[in-house]
């Protein structure tokens, strides 16, 4: 499994549903929602060359780890930038999926701690699990995927202390 993203196959939407303050890491204030302004309309970076040199160090060290593509590929046919409630939907289908890519990654990297096998299998049901909502392509799977998270959570949680002797 991977987790990298493409980029090319992305709608810009790390440089359109998220936010970013003015600061160290970004050289402008943006709301969610709104594309920033050195995003092209082909939703490539205008001044990727230059980024570092501009101060936007986080647009480098962002990773959505594969959530941009596959949010795009499930919207592409549909008019999300004329239609702003199907903008809303792309935007949170994102942040979905960001959330299940990033427990997909910790509980992937969790296979190579000892744990025993019983606790592996619980890490893999729980990967299993969260898997088959990332790839489902259902935008509404919000409140199963929350308590899919939650579950993933407190599994990493009681392995803390495991962790730690």
């Amino acid at each position: 499994m991977t987790f990298q993203a493409e980029c090319q196959k992305c709608f810009g939407l790390c440089c359109t549903a998220l936010s970013f303050e003015r600061g160290s890491q970004f050289g402008h204030d943006k709301p969610a929602g709104q594309p920033c302004l050195y995003l092209a309309d082909d939703f490539r970076c205008r001044i990727h060359a230059r980024r570092e040199e501009l101060g936007y160090d986080g647009c480098e060290a962002f990773d959505c780890l594969g959530a941009g593509q596959r949010a795009s590929a499930r919207f592409a046919d549909e008019n999300w930038r004329g239609d702003a409630g199907v903008a809303r939907r792309l935007h949170g289908y994102f942040s979905l999926l960001m959330r299940l890519q990033e427990m997909r990654q910790a509980l992937t990297t969790a296979a190579e701690l000892d744990l025993g096998t019983g606790l592996h299998g619980e890490r893999q049901v729980l990967l299993t699990r969260i898997a088959a909502l990332a790839e489902s392509g259902d935008e509404e799977a919000g409140e199963a995927a929350a308590m899919a998270l939650a579950d993933a959570k407190a599994f990493l949680r009681r392995l803390a202390p495991e962790l730690t002797q």
